[in-house]
Parts: C-alpha cells; sequence; structure tokens
C-alpha cells in the first residue's frame, strides 16, 4: 500500500479510509480482544505507510466509539459492561434475523454451495483441533449471508453492533468446545436456507447467539468474580501490612 494521503483517483478511497475499514473490519472479526492496545507505529508498519493515515484512521474510529483513543500515540479496544453487552446483543438479534429472512428470499444454491464448501472445510480444521482465527471465518461467513440479503442499512447496523461486541467474545472463541457447538448451528442456518426454511433458519441463528451471549455473560461473572477477588485479597494484604507496621511502631 503505498503511502498517499489523497483518494488516487477521483470518487475513490484514500489511504486512510483504507485503513479506517480494515481495522473496523478486525474488530468486527474479533482480531483483538477487549483491553488490547494498538499503537500507531506498529499499526503503520503494517500498512506500510506514514502515522498520519492511521492517526486520522484510528480517530474516526475513536469518534464512533469502537476505540479509545489514548494520548501515547495509540488507541485501545474498549472494554464493554456486561449490561451493554446484553443491550448490543438485544438489538443484534433482531437486526441479524431480519437479514437473514432477506436472505433466504434471495440466496441462489451456487452461492450456498459456496458457503457448504467453506463450512466444511472449517469442520475439518476444528476435527484436527485448529480453531484458532475460527471467529474471524464465523463472522465472516454470517456477514456474506447477510449481504445476499441485499439490505445496505440493515448492514450498516449489524456492523455497529459488531464493532462493540466482538471485541469481547474473542476468549470465547477460542474454546474448543464452545467453537464445536456454534459451528453446528452454522450448519443448521445453511440446511434450513437450502430447504428454503427461513423460520429454521432463524430459529438456529437465534440459537447461535444465544450460546455465544450465555458463554459471554459466564465469562464477564467470572472476570467480575476474579477481579473482586483480588481485590479483596489486596485489601486484605494492606491492612495486614498497616497492621504490621502499627505493631512495629508501637
Amino acid at each position: 500500500m503505498k503511502d498517499k494521503q489523497r483518494a488516487t483517483e477521483a470518487g475513490k478511497e484514500t489511504i486512510a479510509d483504507q485503513i479506517y475499514n480494515s481495522i473496523r473490519k478486525d474488530l468486527m472479526e474479533c482480531r483483538w480482544p477487549a483491553g488490547h492496545t494498538l499503537k500507531i507505529r506498529n499499526l503503520a508498519a503494517e500498512f506500510g505507510v506514514s502515522a498520519m493515515p492511521v492517526r486520522l484512521a484510528l480517530k474516526r474510529l475513536g469518534s464512533e466509539g469502537a476505540l479509545a483513543i489514548e494520548e501515547n500515540r495509540s488507541a485501545r479496544v474498549p472494554v464493554i459492561s456486561q449490561r451493554r453487552f446484553s443491550e448490543f446483543y438485544e438489538v443484534t438479534v433482531r437486526l441479524e434475523r431480519l437479514a437473514l429472512e432477506k436472505t433466504s428470499q434471495r440466496i441462489t444454491p451456487q452461492q450456498l454451495g459456496v458457503l457448504f464448501a467453506q463450512a466444511d472445510a472449517i469442520r475439518q480444521e476444528i476435527d484436527q483441533g485448529r480453531t484458532a482465527g475460527y471467529a474471524q471465518r464465523f463472522n465472516a461467513m454470517l456477514m456474506e449471508l447477510y449481504r445476499i440479503g441485499g439490505s445496505s442499512a440493515l448492514i450498516e447496523m449489524i456492523e455497529y453492533a459488531w464493532v462493540h461486541v466482538a471485541p469481547p467474545a474473542n476468549a470465547i472463541f477460542e474454546s474448543p468446545a464452545f467453537v464445536s457447538k456454534i459451528h453446528i448451528h452454522l450448519i443448521e442456518i445453511l440446511e434450513a436456507l437450502r430447504r428454503k426454511d427461513h423460520v429454521a433458519a432463524e430459529t438456529a441463528l437465534a440459537a447461535a447467539l444465544s450460546y455465544a451471549e450465555r458463554a459471554m455473560n459466564l465469562l464477564m461473572d467470572m472476570e467480575r468474580s476474579s477481579s473482586s477477588l483480588r481485590g479483596q485479597k489486596h485489601r486484605t494484604r494492606k491492612g495486614s501490612d498497616l497492621a504490621g507496621t502499627i505493631i512495629t511502631i508501637a
């Protein structure tokens, strides 16, 4: 990618636009977990550009709430609260079910054949224990399905939700047990679409999203309990140190 600050041709994306879209796509596909720090110099090296277009892209993502911009030439993937995650989950389930309904009316046997081939290839990798990167492939396949539905407005709204809820899901998509279960639901969606049964397809989608939400809530509960225990240990240790100090002084 050449380092140019302007569009190469009228109407084309600028370099900053391309970097923005690439980082946004990575966020939606769980490339980085919540709390991860993105450094401008590292991204500039990855894209082969100067710092300026990266800074512009991060600033744009920060204005959308997709990243938290920090002062030390970096940005951080925000940590979302459990309540906020549940709110986004409720919205995205409705949006995605509607998108899938539209897809069921337009998808062709050829398109389904391509998606089945992709799903079968992923299934083989799962059977061999290779689950790293599954989140990217799962989300990419779902988005491919939704785009077939033809509603750009729905895609925009789903993408907005995914930018916020996908990074926290990074951890659960690393679990082989979770991956195996959710991939079954993905196959169920495709099989229902092949039968032209949009109700069954939406039911399978809802089951997949519900399973992901339960896993996320469990993970967040565990992290909250762990943080609480660490805080209690810190306070206990601090109290013990203080008591020891008082005894020594006395």
